[in-house]
């Protein structure tokens, strides 16, 4: 039952700390005494002050000491539980299963399928973004059976027993013909030493087909045409179908996109233009949407209300003849001419090469599609003296400045304008700054400086994204930028990490020998400098028990790793590393976690 209990951690908050001589925490906080006091959210007995809720999710991660992975004894990671103060918790490595077969689609002719190449990814069920998928490479040439089982197979892999998420990519030759495939709950059971799994694509898949055309009536050939899932960094989903045609008539404009078994139900309908010159067009049309107007999947219209930004042969608007046309490699596109520098402590201006500029600017959606949202992009990398140049159709861009290096932070710039009545527009500098600081001292529980202990700023709005530091929609954009700092705190317990705007959280590491264990520090917004950001080391909670193999013997000298994943909800979360140990001779082992990482009985 422990193990079952659902593990809370309460995001501290450090009244203390001062951005600019300003309270860390805007408004006043609601009191509170118990965590009762606190819909939806937990009580921090420290501060008597109502937090954001958060889930801990502790995992352990056993490896074999050096030498000694065997037929019971492989690296094993275990599922999520809750670990209550000096729990015992034993832990079993898992014995490595070969799992074998073939990727097939049906034959042109005769039963017998075809084998395609494709890449296979197996993540654990319930261990998806903590535990890296492993990988098999499908090949066309067959490879005798050594289990002589009659039939040949096309990949391998190594696994331990458990249920696995599968997801088939066909090899990128095959990205119009074959759709990725999801299998979800594949079991790899225990005792078999050898295990097959073929994965058959059937005759048949869910199709989705329509055409892209102007206002006009003439179609548009400039388009590529996907299913992609937003949930997952919008992964490609389908077959991947092209506008431009196959030369028979009626073909230009039209696309056709396939998904496999077990795809996403919830899905986006992505079409891009890429004009050649760091830009295009993209058209996002949720599925709800494509349901609206095109319930049976077939004959789906989406119309452009403009050509802007396509290309002259896509909009079937020829160049001029013998010469360039004034308006460039799209219609409509203005040529843009810009410079990005900073700005250092004294107020000098620099300019700024290898900065990473992203403009986007919101177009007219197609006509008839509600929810459907359209937008011109273009992303472009400054030269040696800071310029850069784009093709931008008309409008109004957000602008993301990202820069190369560490010291400045990147910055979000609204309303940059390319006027519809030039072909040529120049002047425009877009300023960056040094990145904030965030600085305080780390202290041990007895309020002393604590030295030589590793400092690490990691980004939190995968974690928590609905914390309030994110409402702001620049900060939330410049969030997704940040990059994980870390430093050494000096004699004196001082830390100080420039960092680029963002929600962060602390992870504390002190040396092994001080006896404090790992800590996860207060979440904290940085938009601006931060000072007097202390953390102070949590008492340790001991975690102890053996490491035996899969055959029940004990496992000396195996490593033992304690994991935890921090979110709220169902968000991606945070992975950090919180406590390591070795096992002894015997394979026991002990080692320290923070107590926000431990549970209650």
């Amino acid at each position: 039952m422990r193990a079952a209990h659902a593990l809370l951690l309460g995001v501290l908050l450090a009244p203390s700390a001062c951005i600019d001589g300003d309270p860390v925490v805007g408004g006043p906080a609601e009191r509170c005494a118990v965590d009762r006091d606190c819909p939806g959210a937990t009580c921090d007995r420290v501060s008597l002050r109502c937090v954001s809720r958060a889930r801990a999710e502790v995992f352990f991660a056993v490896t074999p000491a050096t030498g000694r992975v065997s037929a019971d004894a492989y690296p094993t990671l275990t599922r999520p539980r809750s670990i209550l103060a000096d729990e015992s918790v034993d832990l079993r490595l898992r014995a490595p299963r070969t799992v074998y077969g073939a990727v097939t689609v049906p034959a042109d002719t005769g039963a017998i399928g075809r084998n395609i190449p494709a890449t296979l990814e197996f993540t654990p069920t319930d261990l998806a973004g903590v535990s890296p998928p492993v990988q098999a490479v499908a090949g066309l040439v067959a490879i005798p059976n050594a289990a002589r089982d009659g039939d040949s197979f096309t990949w391998s892999a190594t696994l331990t027993e458990g249920l696995f998420d599968v997801v088939v990519r066909p090899a990128s030759t095959l990205a119009a013909t074959v759709p990725p495939r999801f299998e979800r709950g594949f079991e790899v059971r225990e005792g078999l030493v050898m295990q097959r799994f073929d994965i058959a694509y059937p005759t048949m898949y869910a199709r989705w087909e329509g055409a892209v055309i102007a206002a006009a009536g003439q179609s548009i050939a400039g388009f590529v045409v996907r299913a992609i899932d937003p949930a997952a960094n919008s992964r490609v989903i389908s077959t991947v179908s092209s506008t431009l045609g196959d030369g028979s008539a009626g073909s230009t404009g039209r696309f056709a996109c396939s998904m496999g078994p077990g795809a996403p139900e919830a899905w986006t309908l992505r079409l891009t233009a890429d004009n050649g010159a760091s830009g295009g067009l993209v058209i996002d049309i949720p599925r709800a949407s494509l349901l609206a107007v095109a319930p049976s999947g077939r004959d789906l219209q989406v119309v452009l209300p403009e050509l802007t930004g396509l290309t002259h042969a896509a909009a079937a608007r020829p160049a001029v003849p013998g010469g360039v046309d004034p308006q460039g490699p799209c219609v409509g596109c203005v040529d843009v001419r810009a410079t990005v520098e900073a700005l250092d402590a004294e107020g000098h201006s620099r300019v700024m090469r290898g900065a990473t500029v992203t403009l986007r600017a919101a177009l007219r959606p197609p006509v008839g599609i509600a929810g459907a949202t359209t937008w011109y992009e273009s992303r472009v990398v400054t030269e040696a003296d800071g310029s850069l140049r784009a093709w931008l159709v008309p409008g109004d861009y957000d602008v993301v400045v990202t820069p190369a290096g560490d010291a400045y932070r990147s910055v979000v710039q609204h309303g940059f304008r390319v006027r519809a009545d030039v072909t040529e527009q120049a002047g425009q500098v877009f300023l960056l700054e040094l990145r904030p600081s965030l600085a305080g001292r780390v202290l041990g529980r007895d309020g002393l400086a604590v030295r030589g202990a590793r400092v690490t700023a990691v980004p939190y709005h995968d974690a928590a994204p609905t914390h309030p530091c994110l409402d702001e929609p620049d900060l939330r954009a410049l969030a997704s930028r940040a990059t994980p700092t870390e430093t050494v705190t000096a004699g004196d317990g001082t830390y100080k990490l420039e960092l680029n705007p963002g929600l962060y959280r602390l992870l504390v590491e002190p040396a092994e020998s001080s006896g404090f264990p790992v800590t996860l520090g207060a979440s904290i917004c940085v938009a601006h400098r931060v000072i007097n950001f202390d953390t102070t080391l949590e008492a340790p909670v001991q975690v102890r028990g053996v490491v035996r193999n899969a055959r029940g013997v004990r496992s000396p000298l195996a490593t033992v790793e304690a994991l935890v994943r921090l979110r709220e909800g169902d968000a991606r979360g945070v992975v950090l590393r919180v406590g390591r140990a070795t096992a002894d001779a015997n394979g026991d082992y002990r080692l320290l976690i923070p107590a926000s990482a431990a549970g209650t009985p």
